[in-house]
């Protein structure tokens, strides 16, 4: 069989041998072990080994790699026939990257409709067909900055972004390649490339430093934050003849340091890193320092660890091994909806190894190396397309007649803006029901802990269940701000409009998803409700930064767009002097950060809701703190899957609400004088269960329904009578 050179994980597929732009050495030991180093890197930091939670840097690694390898062999073709084929170019790219990823991709839509449930596995289908025409990236970075997938999990998926980012990246490299090699032909195409490549370099990490402060999500998938990684790579590649000349002390020197480089920002960095930012200049430079210092052999080099028989395998299957170890580990954490031991981690590592191998030999090698294939471009260009086709239909399928990621806003198979979303998925109107007392509903909550069987009709209903936020009702569509908006929402007006007792209800969706209950008792009572609310901006007056959870990853940006709307939302209320002010917020979520990423401090909550009451020109006497409420991490989905035994999806009261600020707030509010009312009773008893009184109780982990909303209406009402008391 012929040899195989597997490029890594990012390091995309199709990649020549590690022989080009270097002709003075034939095969690269030194490059096959880097793509070793990197994908154990990205491999263990995923699979959570202590002090490697920088493992990520592995797939900056592979961008150089590929960037130097691709680039050499359009130089070397360039050279040897006086021309670059832009058909065999992809071609060649078609039979390396495509056979093992539509593989991967077909078995993962397949295990998560199979163990992950309908909700869960019609997502994951959404996005295998944006992985199957490599905009995986484009896909998870919208995704990721809408403020309802927050609590999302991560996508079996989503380390397709990579190998999204590389494709991107070589629509448009060939052509750059093919206008210098034709221009100016008295100048060296070296120059030529030289020149377009730093140019590249420069505007691609500047845009990077930008936007990884203003837009982290976008900053971590673009191709044009990542583009200088790759450039980086194809720049060594150019300057090949310049690199044998080094000499060997420097050369060894040199790659001794580039991999201390590499290995240390995995090392040091974390999930908090700001990156790409500058923070990936290390494995990049670290990269190309081992890839320069390898141009030729010297011994007592980095090569001579890199050349042994471990590195040498772990190399050759990196990419498939890449592709599995993802999948993995994300669907059976999420099919159990605990987070895995370290055995059950270890041997799923092992497996994605055994299954790596097998893909490598049995499927990559044997589809890569067809002589059908390898004649003539036209067939592995056929092959390609035929794949694409399959993967994207094979998902396609799999999405059909099911709920995506947003439910019902799902249009076109894109996912709408927040606002979008508002518009495209009005909540219809529901007759309220029938009052209960608070002893029925806590009796309903102590009998939920005892069902087992969910009947068919709420399983049937979670599709709508993962869309009823009380704030999409007609007419409130547009009262929940966006992240990027600063100005609090006008005409937001509930209740009884005309009434001459007003009721403002203030703070982030956590506020907003008690609109359909608070309405409900301003109609009932002649009230009139006004709604100050906007997205991730809670009531206690901070400056923090917003955390996008993206995998294993917390993309961080500060959030000055909170502090704003705050400042102006105050104002509104006192002007307004409502004679009931109730306030409510997401407390201790972990997507609120202190600037540096670390937890956002119970004492730091305390002193900004201080603040906040501070600011407030009401008394404190007529506003009602009301406390958060229980969290269920994948909650729909667990229902789905568990349909059998709802209490799967249970939680105990400690775990639900341990992870809160109630206490804290309870604490301020009684320091303050404000009315404070605790909800949980009306969630939990000794657990929380998910189900109560035949309502599904949570949209997500963070938010209840607006139908659950509407049944413990009535409950709310003695608090806020409470509060009204002397200003009626």
């Amino acid at each position: 069989m012929k040899r195989m050179w597997t490029p890594g994980p990012a390091a995309a597929p199709g990649n020549p041998s590690p022989t080009v732009g270097e002709p003075d050495r034939g095969f690269r030991p030194d490059i096959e072990g880097l793509r070793a180093v990197a994908v154990a890197l990205v491999v263990l930091g995923h699979a959570g080994v202590p002090r490697l939670a920088g493992g990520y840097v592995g797939v900056d690694m592979f961008f150089v790699l590929s960037g130097f390898l691709i680039t050499g062999q359009l130089l070397k073709e360039h050279a040897s026939r006086g021309r670059t084929s832009l058909a065999g170019f992809y071609a060649r790219r078609a039979r390396r990257i495509l056979p093992a990823a539509s593989l991967v991709l077909i078995v993962t839509v397949a295990a998560s409709q199979q163990w992950l449930g309908p909700l869960r596995s019609a997502a994951v289908a959404e996005d295998g067909r944006m992985a199957a025409i490599f905009a995986a990236n484009l896909h998870f970075a919208s995704e990721g900055t809408q403020y309802l997938n927050v609590s999302a999990p991560p996508s079996p998926l989503q380390h397709y972004w990579s190998l999204a980012v590389e494709e991107q990246f070589y629509l448009v490299w060939p052509l750059l390649f093919l206008v210098a090699a034709s221009v100016f032909p008295r100048i060296p195409i070296t120059r030529k490339l030289a020149g377009v490549l730093l140019a590249v370099i420069v505007i691609s990490f500047a845009w990077s430093l930008v936007q990884t402060g203003s837009d982290p999500v976008w900053a971590f998938f673009s191709p044009l934050t990542r583009a200088w990684e790759l450039a980086a790579g194809a720049l060594l590649a150019v300057l090949a003849g310049w690199l044998r000349r080094l000499p060997g002390p420097a050369a060894v020197v040199l790659g001794w340091a580039g991999i201390a480089l590499a290995v240390g920002a995995a090392v040091t960095f974390d999930d908090t890193t700001a990156f790409p930012g500058s923070a990936a200049a290390l494995p990049v430079v670290g990269t190309a320092m081992v890839v320069a210092s390898g141009s030729l052999f010297r011994r007592g080099g980095v090569e001579s660890v890199l050349r042994l028989a471990p590195f040498q395998l772990m190399g050759r299957l990196s990419y498939s091994l890449y592709l599995w170890h993802w999948p993995l580990l994300i669907i059976p954490a999420q099919r159990s909806g605990e987070p895995l031991n370290p055995a059950e981690t270890a041997g799923l590592v092992v497996a994605a190894f055994v299954l790596a191998a097998a893909t490598h030999y049995l499927f990559e090698n044997p589809v890569r190396y067809a002589r059908v294939l390898t004649r003539r471009p036209a067939p592995a260009l056929a092959l390609g397309a035929c794949l694409v086709l399959v993967g994207f239909g094979f998902s396609g399928l799999r999405t059909e007649g099911q709920p995506g990621r947003l439910g019902p806003a799902w249009e076109g198979g894109a996912p709408m803006s927040f606002a979008g979303a508002h518009a495209a998925a009005p909540m219809p109107a529901r007759p309220a029901p029938a009052a209960l007392s608070e002893a029925d509903i806590l009796a309903a909550v102590r009998a939920a802990q005892d069902l087992r069987q969910v009947q068919p009709e709420l399983i049937d209903s979670l599709a709508q269940a993962a869309w009823d936020f009380a704030w999409l009702a007609p007419g409130a569509e547009n009262c929940v701000i966006e992240e990027t908006a600063d100005v609090p929402a006008e005409g937001c007006i509930f209740g009884d409009p005309d009434a001459h007792v007003t009721i403002a209800l203030f703070g982030d969706s956590h506020a907003a998803m008690w609109l359909s209950a608070i309405d409900r008792l301003g109609e009932e009572n002649g009230w009139r409700v006004v709604l100050l609310s906007k997205a991730g901006c809670p009531v206690p007056a901070l400056d923090f930064a917003r955390a996008f959870l993206g995998g294993p990853r917390k993309l961080l940006r500060p959030f000055p767009e909170c502090s704003t709307w705050h400042e102006r939302a105050v104002d509104r209320l006192n002007a307004l002097q409502p004679q009931a002010l109730i306030l409510a917020s997401c407390t201790g979520c972990e997507y609120m950060v202190e600037l540096d990423g670390r937890e956002l401090s119970r004492q730091r909550w305390a002193d900004g809701l201080r603040e906040t009451f501070s600011r407030l020109e009401l008394p404190a006497r007529n506003t009602l703190v009301l406390s958060d409420i229980p969290r269920l991490p994948g909650v729909l989905d667990c229902i789905a899957v568990h349909n059998e035994n709802a209490q799967k999806c249970a939680k105990a009261r400690s775990q639900a609400l341990g992870v809160t600020y109630n206490d804290t707030e309870r604490a301020v509010a009684a320091e303050v004088g404000a009315g404070y009312l605790d909800v949980s009773p009306w969630f939990c008893a000794e657990l929380c269960p998910p189900i109560i009184s035949g309502i599904v109780a949570y949209t997500n982990e963070y938010h209840l329904t607006a139908s659950y909303g509407r049944l413990i209406a009535p409950l709310l009402e003695p608090a806020i009578r409470a509060a009204l008391d002397d200003r009626q």
